[in-house]
């Protein structure tokens, strides 16, 4: 199926590894022309020359002037407006995945809510009225499944990446009739490289391939198993991340695209 990206201008942030690694590649493979960003230029730009990318934009989106810099940076590279916003930076900033929520500072949450929802408004802000101007748009933010299933500890990130998924809904609907949509896109726990790096530590290991990390952490239920009977790959988000982001796709907005191999229950 041709989703019709070949030549479509995409920023997809926190895209030097992991999940974001895996959507510029694809978007790549389809003929986009994608702008990798990430905090380390080294790393950014490797995986750029790797696929074949348009440039980098290199920063970190919580500074007082992160959006800004990134945006134009991407806009330089792309030789115009961005087209396609995926916006995937993000991660638990302050590391309170043992600390109950009455134990977490405020500080440490308003950090959660810089790095998970408010670089990701920032980047809407910047992007969409170019969007409305040329009256295509796509937006896809990256949140967690943690956002409607929280867990007892995290609650500052559990917390900002629900926000992510308020405002998303929130921008949907007021694009009214302007073709440009924003939906969201829900991870479970997926086998970036740091989770199969945990495995071969935890197992002993050194030389387990990615698939045998993801065997041996569901057969012995190191976390919750989902119903799929294994954990995520980060192409399989990369592929919803393809679909709603595809010109031919304008009637899915304000939709939460769940890719958690049924962790989450229920349909919200």
């Amino acid at each position: 199926m041709d989703l019709h990206l070949k030549g479509r201008r995409v920023l997809v942030t926190g895209s030097s590894s992991g999940i974001g690694e895996a959507i510029v590649r694809l978007f790549t493979e389809e003929g986009a022309r994608v702008v990798v960003h990430g905090r380390n230029r080294e790393r950014a730009e490797a995986v750029a020359a790797q696929i074949g990318a348009a440039g980098v934009a290199i920063g970190e989106l919580v500074a007082d002037d992160g959006a800004a810099s990134i945006h134009g940076e991407a806009v330089s590279a792309l030789g115009g407006s961005i087209e396609i916003l995926i916006n995937n930076a993000g991660g638990n900033s302050a590391g309170n995945t043992s600390k109950p929520p009455a134990a977490i500072s405020a500080p440490d949450f308003l950090s959660n809510y810089k790095a998970n929802a408010l670089g990701a408004v920032q980047l809407c802000q910047l992007c969409v009225p170019d969007m409305v101007a040329a009256k295509f748009g796509r937006i896809v933010n990256v949140s967690s499944a943690v956002a409607m299933q929280p867990n007892f500890m995290g609650a500052d990130y559990s917390a900002a990446k629900a926000a992510l998924n308020n405002y998303t809904v929130s921008l949907a609907g007021s694009l009214r009739g302007v073709n440009v949509t924003a939906n969201v896109l829900t991870p479970g726990v997926i086998m970036v490289d740091g989770l199969v790096r945990f495995g071969r530590a935890k197992f002993g290991d050194p030389d387990m391939t990615a698939d045998e990390v993801n065997a041996r952490l569901a057969a012995e239920a190191v976390f919750d198993v989902p119903p799929a009977g294994r954990f995520g790959l980060p192409r399989e988000l990369a592929m919803v991340a393809a679909l709603l982001a595809s010109p031919a796709n304008g009637f899915i907005t304000g939709a939460n695209y769940r890719v958690d191999g049924g962790q989450v229950r229920g349909l919200n």
